[in-house]
Order: structure tokens, then sequence, then C-alpha cells
């Protein structure tokens, strides 16, 4: 912004500043000015219009007096007063009847005639004017209600009552003299008396009030309402004032200026126990005030306006020789180095910035000279520094490629560990059930049978063990989101161990609450975890018992469960309690001698058990037995359980009912092909061989086939490419089912095999019950699904 419109901006700011503070001032000087003005002139017209009431009163109690005079001077015939109380009325109309009454209250001459020989004893101005001039508030028409012509508009006739006593010449009542004032009268006295301040402003308006704040004659509709005692000016006449003013709302929402006179009468000079009230609305009064704002509102941006045009003048004034400088200086920007300023002209203070820019300048210059310095050294270094960066990512690419590599490496060598150790492993088993099946063994044959089983099933769970391991070393670990009882599972795994329990003389005992609730988990893995603690602890107890406890509790986000195992063993050193869940661990080197074991039970169960979202520990005491326990919390699920049954293979019907099923048997390892033929033969199938995958897809083409069993590792043609051909082909063929017999167990080559084609699967070392179960799954589904398409 240019310094001459700052300043003009600043100028005019100013002033239009100190005219909104002028503005404000006057405008409450104003307003508490016109407060005052406005309470005092209301009570004023309030005190006015009170005057003019009391004055009209002694006037008419005068009217009176003077009828009762008259009236004992003169013939005092009822004619005579009777022309006397017309000529009255005649005189001032507001006398809506007069009359003369005896002593006992019967009217013996009135205006008209009206109520002439009629008793007027019950009415308060007879009982009062027999002994002194008296005022009678305003009340309803009595006697003469139905004898006056009605008012226009329906008005009510309502009077004010004056009388006074007549006497004779010794002083003594011999009767009464009154009359009615029509309430017209005080409307018409109101009026006259604040005439001169409604001709100002109509907006004023005047109220009549009766000693218990009823409104005896007021603006609009409002005769008859009481008002309350606490509005504005009222309530200081209520605490002994004779006149009041004040500012306030009233009950029409409306705020008022109010002033307020209270009559005085005297036992001389008796009047009515009035108040009057005189109001006008606040904003109306307030109007006066608007002019001089806008006065003031006018002359400010006058004000502004001027002082704008000299703070212009002056920046002007002051910022010409700063101008010629600042283009001198714009100028020097784009020369060459070593051009300096004009010499300084006008004021001393531009003399001075003139020199500070000529010293800035000198100094800039140095400074551009030690930065282009500078900027030669940072562009050598950054150079050096990428060619370090580039070095450096470089060796990390490396040393990635090689952890990547060496992960392959171990994946591919667990893969092939496995598969070169479940491949003659499944025909020791093989063979091994097959000796066992034949009864002419001798005993010492049979234990020997008996003893090379249980070797294999101990080196199958070493490699499994391995296996586990390594999936979680790797976070590989596949659970699987089944329904499940813990109970169910508990008992199940208990079930599995108690003959060997029994064996050891062991009591075998499980402790379970009432709760048994229906969770989603991986059921398998949780009774591997279970199975190795239980058989742990019966390993580890040479006597006593071991006890399964099993605890449930519902809470609003699952199912926590607790699972304790406590024995009565030979217990766990502390000092050895920390490392017992690391891999290839046990309590000591003695405790391999003495019980076997590869140290990895633990780490995996432990392992499982977080791969859960659970936790795992131990608590023990050397030679007094342990307890190891974990908890994790499982998904609740519905407790309404489908019913269903044991899997029914489906037997064809007919007379196929009871034709053997004809299989494949595919497998390049000639020791291996002949035990799965045995075995399969032996259960009464009909196998047919195959060495490898290639041979398969010619006999599947040429033969028809109930199942395929099909090896994965062989030469020719691998099993993978074999299925991937079998589901390739045209005709019934293509459906045939397929069970991949392999040495992988990984979870990951699982899935590839199921993608090449395969139906299911079974794994090397392959258990005699296991296989048979498993292709009769296969079969059965295969039949339903032939039934379902018929």
């Amino acid at each position: 912004m240019r310094l001459r419109t700052l300043l003009a901006l600043v100028f005019a700011a100013c002033a239009l500043i100190v005219t909104f503070a002028g503005t404000v001032l006057v405008s409450r000087f104003v307003a508490v000015r016109v407060q005052i003005r406005a309470e005092a002139r209301m009570a004023d017209l309030a005190d006015h219009l009170r005057q003019t009431i009391d004055a009209n009163i002694a006037e008419r109690l005068g009217d009176m007096a003077v009828l009762s005079s008259v009236a004992q001077t003169t013939a005092a015939t009822a004619d005579a007063r009777r022309a006397w109380v017309d000529a009255m009325r005649q005189s001032y109309p507001a006398y809506a009847w007069i009359g003369f009454t005896d002593r006992r209250g019967f009217v013996i001459a009135s205006t008209g005639g009206l109520l002439e020989g009629e008793s007027v004893t019950a009415r308060p101005w007879f009982r009062a004017g027999l002994y002194h001039p008296v005022v009678v508030d305003v009340h309803e028409a009595a006697l003469l209600a139905q004898k006056l012509p009605a008012l226009p508009y329906g008005e009510p006739k309502r009077f004010v009552d004056v009388a006074a006593p007549m006497r004779d010449a010794s002083g003594g009542t011999v009767g009464v003299v009154g009359g009615h004032l029509s309430v017209r009268w005080m409307r018409e006295i109101s009026r006259a008396a604040i005439a001169s301040a409604l001709a100002r402003d109509p907006s004023v308006s005047a109220m009549i009030l009766a000693s218990d704040g009823t409104v005896v004659l007021g603006p609009g509709d409002q005769d008859g309402e009481r008002l309350q005692a606490d509005l504005p000016a009222l309530a200081a006449l209520a605490a002994g004032a004779e006149r009041a003013s004040a500012r306030g709302p009233w009950p029409d929402g409306h705020e008022y200026f109010t002033g307020a006179s209270r009559a005085q009468g005297t036992a001389e000079q008796p009047t009515l126990p009035w108040t009057i009230v005189v109001r006008q609305p606040v904003e109306i009064a307030q109007t006066i005030s608007g002019p001089i704002l806008n006065q003031l509102i006018l002359g400010g941006a006058v004000f502004a306006l001027l002082f704008a045009l000299l703070g212009w003048w002056a920046a002007e004034h002051l910022a010409g020789p700063l101008r010629k400088l600042a283009t001198a200086a714009s100028g020097i920007g784009h020369a060459p180095d070593g051009a300096r300023l004009p010499a300084p002209r006008g004021y001393v203070e531009i003399a001075e910035l003139t020199g500070a820019l000529t010293g800035l300048l000198a100094r800039l210059g140095e400074r551009d000279r030690a930065l282009a310095g500078a900027n030669a050294d940072l562009e050598r270094r950054v150079l050096e520094r990428t060619a370090e960066l580039t070095e450096a990512c470089g060796r990390a690419e490396a040393a990635q490629a090689h952890a990547e590599a060496g992960e392959r490496a171990k994946s591919e060598f667990l893969a092939t560990m496995s598969h070169e150790v479940r491949t003659p492993l499944n025909a020791i088993v093989g063979f091994g059930d097959l000796l066992a099946d034949d009864t002419g063994l001798s005993p010492a044959q049979r234990r020997c049978v008996d003893q090379m089983r249980v070797g294999c099933e101990v080196l199958t769970s070493v490699v499994n063990d391995i296996l586990d391991f390594a999936r979680i070393e790797a976070d590989s670990i596949t659970l699987e989101a089944a329904p499940f009882r813990p109970r169910s599972f508990v008992e199940d795994t208990l079930a599995l161990v108690r003959g060997s329990a029994e064996r050891k003389g062991l009591d075998l005992r499980i402790e379970e609450g009432p709760e048994d609730h229906r969770v989603v988990g991986d059921v398998t893995r949780l009774r591997q975890v279970l199975l190795n603690l239980v058989n742990n602890a019966v390993k580890f107890t040479a006597q006593g018992s071991v006890t399964v406890a099993l605890t449930q509790v519902a809470e609003h986000d699952g199912i926590a469960l607790r699972v304790t195992v406590r024995d009565t063993g030979i217990g766990i050193p502390v000092e050895a309690q920390a490392r017992l869940f690391t891999r290839f661990v046990q309590a000591d080197s003695s405790t391999t001698r003495r019980f076997g074991g590869t140290g990895l039970g633990l780490a995996i169960a432990k392992g499982l058990i977080e791969a859960m979202g659970g936790a795992m520990g131990l608590e023990s005491q050397d030679g007094a037995g342990s307890t190891f326990w974990f908890r994790l919390k499982l998904p609740s699920a519905p407790e309404v359980e489908p019913v269903t049954g044991p899997a029914q293979a489906v037997v064809p019907s007919g007379s196929d009912a009871f034709t053997p099923a004809r299989l494949l048997l595919v497998e390049d390892t000639a020791i291996n092909r002949e035990i799965a033929q045995m075995v399969l033969e032996a259960v009464g199938y009909r196998v047919d061989v195959a060495c490898n995958g290639q041979e398969a897809v010619t006999l599947v083409q040429t033969r028809t086939y109930d199942l395929v069993q099909m090896d994965v590792e062989m030469p020719v043609m691998d099993g993978r490419t074999a299925m991937r051909c079998i589901r390739g082909l045209d005709g019934a063929a293509r459906d045939v089912p397929i069970v991949a017999m392999t040495a992988h167990v990984l979870p990951e080559q699982v899935a590839e095999l199921r993608a090449a084609g395969a139906n299911g699967h079974i794994s090397k070392p392959f258990d005699r019950a296991q296989l048979r179960a498993v292709i009769e799954r296969s079969l059965a589904v295969a039949r339903g699904q032939a039934s379902a398409a018929a």
C-alpha cells in the first residue's frame, strides 16, 4: 500500500473514530436528557389534570351549596325547586340528574320529575349528604338505569355523585340536594386539561384510576381493568408520594415514560380518591434525538473526508523524496557491481536513509561473492554425497536381495526337506501298517513293527513341528474360523491322552464350570496347543495327577477363555522358566536325556496362541509341579446349531451298487507306488497305475476312472501340469475327482494344488484310515453331484 493512501486512510479513520465516540457520548447524553424531560413532563401533565379535576369537583360541590341555600331563601314549592334544578342542568349539561329530597329520603323535586316521590335512602350520596358535602366515586346507575335514555354504542351509565345537606334557619338538616355527573364529564375535563400536550404529541394518553387500581377512565377499552401496583410511578405513590414519574414496561409489552399524581382532598374540600396517570411511549419520545444524531453522523462524514484529503496531501509531500530514492535504488538493482545511489537531497532523514542503503549495498556485494563461492563448494559436496548415497542404496538393495534370496532358500529348503523326508517315511509307515495286519508275526516281530511305527510317528511330529515353527516365524500361519464348544474340544483332547496317563497310573482330571458357550476359532490349532501341554504334563509327571481347568466368561465383545494345565511332576526351576518358550530349549540338558523331545512344542504353542491374540504363561517351583495356562478371547457364535449328521457316502443304486470303484494311481517312486497300490487294493478298490503325469493324462482319456490319486513331483510331467491337462479335456474325463498325494504340506503349496484342479489332498506319510476317508469323501461328493445333475 502506498504511503499517501495509508496516511489518508489513517486520517479518515481517526476522524471517524472521533465522530463515532462523540456520537455515542452525545446520544447517551441526549437519551438521558430526553428521559428526564419526558418523565418530568408526564408528571406535570398528571398533576395538572389532577388539579383540574379537583377544581371542577369543588365547583360542582359549590353548585350543590348554592341550590341548598337558595332552597331556604325563597318559596319552597316543588315547582320552584324543579325550575332551579332544570336551570342548573341547562347551565352545566354534565349533570345527568339533580334532585331535592326531604329528611326521610323521598325525592320532592328533580330534573324532568325523575324519581319524584321515590325513596333514595339506600343511596350513599343521600346518607352522607345529610351531614356534610360529599363526593361519591364512580358507580353504575341504579334507580336511573331504566329512566334515562340509552347512551351511544351501548356505553354503560356511570355517575359521580355530589351532594350537600339542606339546613333551616336554626341549622337543622331538612333534606339533601344531590347531583349525578356523567363519566363523560371526566373525559371532557381530561381532554381539555391536556389539550395542549395532545396537540404537540397525540401519543400522550391519560388514565384515571380508582383507589384499588381500577381504570375509571382510560384510552381504548381499558375502562374497568385493574392495573398492577408495581407499574412505573405507581409504586412510588403506594409508598406515600403525592406525585411520581418513571420509565418502564406496561402489560401491553411497550415501554412508557409515566407520570402519576394522587388527589389530595380535605374535610372542608372533599374530592375523589383518584390517581391520575399520564404516559407516552418511549420510542416516540426519543424520536427527538434522531435529528441530532443524524446531524452528528453527517458532520462526522464531512470531517472524515476533510481529514482524508489532508492525509493525502501530507503523504504526497513526505513521500516525494522517498519515491525518488526508491526509483534510484530500483535502477541500481539492475546495474553492474559497484553502482552507487545518487547524492542525497531533501530532509536529514532522507540523507541518513541514503547512507544506510549505500552501506547495505556494499555488504550485499560482499555476501554475493561469498555466496557464489559457497554455492560452488555446495555443488561439489552434493555430488560427493549423491555418489555416497547411490553406493549405499546399491549396497542396501543388494542386502535386501540377499535376504530375500535367503528367505526363499529357507522356504525351498523346508519344502524340499519335508518332501524328501516324508517320501521315504510314507513307504516305512505303509509297509509297517501292512506288517501289523499280518497275524503270523511272532511277539518279537510285532514289537519290532510297533516300535518302527512309533519312530515314524515321532519323526513325522518333528517334521511337522519344524514346519509350524517356520510358518510362525514368517508370520504366515493360517488360522481357520469355525464354530465349536470349548468344553467339547477340551474333553476330546483329553480322550487322546487318557490312555497314556492310565498306563503311568496318573489321575487325569478336568474342572469345568457350568458355562458352555459357542465360539468361533481354529479348534484344530487349539487342540494342538492343549495336546502339547497335556502330553508334557503326563511325560514329566511320575505320580499324582494332571488337572485341566476350563473357565468361560461372557463379555460384551466375545467369550474370554482360560485353560490351565496343572501337574504334580518334577517342576521347573525359576531361572529356567524365562527361556522355556524359546525354540530348541528345555529346562536343562538332563531333561532331554531323560524324556527326549526337540524343545519346539512350547515355542510353537505360544506362537499359535499369540497369533490368535491371546497369551500363554506358567507358574512352577522346582520339585513342586507346574501350571501352564493360556487365555484368549474368541467371538461368540449363535447358540442355534444346524442339525447335522455324519457324512453319508452316496452308494449307487441298481446293479452297480456293489461295483468297486476304479482308481488310477499316479506315482513315480516304485516303492511308494507299490505300497499305495497294496493299501488301496486291500480296501477293495480296482487300481491302475501310471508312472508320470503324461501316462495319467493318456489313461484318463482312454479309460473311465472314478478317482485319480496323483503324486506331485514326477519326471516327464509333474502332477500339477497333469491336473491342468485333465481339467482341460472334453467330456466326462475333465470332471474326474483328483486327490493329490504329496509331501508338500505348506498352506501355499496346498492352495497351489487346489488351483491346479485337485479336489482334495493327503500328505505323506499317510495313514491308511486317513487315505480311505479322503478317497471315500471325494467319491461321495462326485456321486452326489452326478445324482443332482441327473
